[in-house]
């Protein structure tokens, strides 16, 4: 029951993010609004890496693929970074689809995979957030409707 549970709080919140940007135009995903600080393009980077952690590594270890595709990923959204560096460095909106899309991909196959039992072992990589496979996927679909959250923010601030 705790899979099932688990699969449909993650799939909902992939849904949900997929909502609010689909009609966000590429141009405005690296307006950063004053009052808020963030950007479209930080907010999908920063969920594509915590996902990663949380959906990927935690549960089937570090993908060497994902790490090639992803490689300064940290530098550009990790929890210190600030959404207005490395602007011309960054991914571009298609770009950062394409990986959140990729890092979806890799989180649900992990979903098929995993079985009850497996939930309570401990993370496959160091997890800062959480001990267990369970706690780690847990923390991705909160994590993940957190930044909703803020996505839907910076849409009604910048008039979408």
């Amino acid at each position: 029951m705790k899979i099932i549970v688990l699969k449909d709080q993650i799939h909902l919140a992939k849904e949900k993010t997929e909502k609010l940007i689909v009609d966000i135009p590429f141009e405005k995903w690296n307006e950063t609004p004053e009052i808020i600080k963030s950007n479209i393009n930080w907010q999908i980077g920063h969920i594509i890496l915590a996902n990663y952690l949380h959906g990927v590594a935690s549960i089937s270890g570090a993908d060497s693929e994902f790490s090639k595709k992803v490689k300064d990923y940290i530098k550009f959204y990790g929890p210190k970074s600030n959404p207005c560096d490395f602007q011309s460095e960054k991914p571009s909106a298609k770009e950062l689809l394409d990986a959140f899309q990729f890092t979806c991909s890799a989180t649900f196959r992990n979903l098929k995979s995993i079985d009850t039992i497996d939930l309570d072992k401990i993370t496959e990589v160091p997890n800062p957030s959480a001990k267990t496979k369970y706690q780690a996927l847990k923390l991705l679909s909160q994590h993940q409707s957190w930044h909703n959250g803020q996505i839907a923010i910076l849409k009604r601030i910048l008039n979408i």
